[in-house]
C-alpha cells in the first residue's frame, strides 16, 4: 500500500474500478447475478470502512465477471495472508491438508516421486527463457516506438495517438472532504504522441451516476494540445449528501463521446466524506 494507506481503503478503491470497468451495475443488480450475497453488503464492500471478506470479494468479483483467481491472490495480498505451507514430501508420503484462511484443500495421497528435481528445474528454466524471448520478440513487432521514445498506446483509436497522466495537481487521493464541500479537482496530463488534442473531453466512466455519489459535471473539455505538451484538465467537485467513499474514474473522449484509448487505465477521484 503506497503512502500507509489501509489496506481496507485500497481494496475498496480497486473494487470501485473493477465496478466501473464492468459498466457501472447496480448493487441491487450484482446481487442479483451473485444469489449468495445483498446489495447492502456488496455497496460496504467499496466503502473502505473495513476489510471485507473473501465471500464478499469473490462475490463482488464474480458480479463483475472478472477472474476470480486473480483477485484472490490480490485479497491475500492485502489482508496479509502468509503463504500456503509446502506439502512435505518423505518416502511415502501421506494425505497432507492444506488450509487457506477460507476454504481448506484437501491434497489427496499419492507416493512420493522420486523423479530428477535438477530435470525438472531445468525444463523449468528453459520455458521460462522460452518465454521471455517470445514475449520480447511480440513486443518489438506490435509495440513501436515514437521518435521521442515513448512507446505508442496500442490501444489508441487515433493512429500515433498517445496520452500519459503527470500529477494530481489538487485533491490528492484519500483527501478528506466533508459532506457538500465543492473543491476544484485538477489532473496534469501530457500529450505524449505525434496527434494535436482538439475538442477532446474527459468523461465519467459511471454515467448515469449512483444517488448519493459525489457529483460533478458528466464531462469536461480538454484544452487544445499539441504533441510533447503538458494541459491541466480542472472538475468541480461535490462530496456527497452522506459520508463515505467516492470513486469516480474518467476516460478522454471525443466531440460524441466515443473512448479514445480504450487499454488505458482512467484518471480519478478518490475521496472520503466525513460530516
Amino acid at each position: 500500500m503506497g503512502d500507509g494507506q489501509p489496506a481496507a481503503e485500497v481494496l475498496s478503491a480497486e473494487l470501485a474500478a473493477l465496478r466501473a470497468r464492468a459498466g457501472n451495475p447496480s448493487f441491487r443488480k450484482m446481487a442479483d447475478r451473485s444469489g449468495q450475497i445483498s446489495h447492502t453488503t456488496l455497496h460496504e464492500a467499496v466503502r473502505g470502512t473495513r476489510f471485507p471478506s473473501w465471500d464478499t470479494t469473490r462475490e463482488f468479483v464474480r458480479a463483475c465477471d472478472a477472474d476470480e483467481q486473480q483477485w484472490r491472490r490480490r485479497w491475500e495480498e492485502l489482508k496479509g495472508v502468509p503463504p500456503e505451507p509446502a506439502v512435505p514430501v518423505g518416502d511415502t508420503a501421506e494425505a497432507a491438508v492444506v488450509k487457506t484462511p477460507a476454504e481448506p484443500v484437501l491434497i489427496s495421497a499419492e507416493p512420493a516421486v522420486a523423479e530428477k528435481p535438477r530435470h525438472r528445474r531445468r525444463y523449468a528454466l528453459a520455458a521460462v527463457a522460452f518465454v521471455v524471448v517470445l514475449v520480447a520478440a511480440v513486443g518489438a513487432i506490435v509495440v513501436p516506438k515514437l521518435k521521442s521514445g515513448s512507446l505508442v498506446d496500442v490501444g489508441a483509436r487515433v493512429p500515433g495517438d498517445n496520452s500519459q497522466f503527470v500529477d494530481d495537481v489538487t485533491v490528492p487521493d484519500g483527501a478528506v472532504l466533508h459532506v457538500g464541500e465543492t473543491v476544484q479537482k485538477v489532473w496534469e496530463l501530457r500529450n505524449t504522441g505525434s496527434v494535436a488534442w482538439h475538442q477532446r473531453y474527459l468523461q465519467r466512466m459511471d454515467l448515469p451516476p449512483s444517488p448519493g455519489t459525489c457529483r460533478t459535471p458528466d464531462r469536461v473539455l480538454i484544452g487544445d494540445t499539441p504533441p510533447g505538451d503538458h494541459v491541466m484538465v480542472s472538475v468541480p467537485l461535490t462530496a456527497s449528501p452522506a459520508p463515505g467513499r467516492c470513486w469516480i474514474g474518467w476516460k478522454m473522449v471525443d466531440a460524441k463521446g466515443a473512448e479514445l484509448f480504450s487499454t488505458r487505465r482512467p484518471v480519478y477521484v478518490l475521496v472520503t466524506v466525513v460530516s
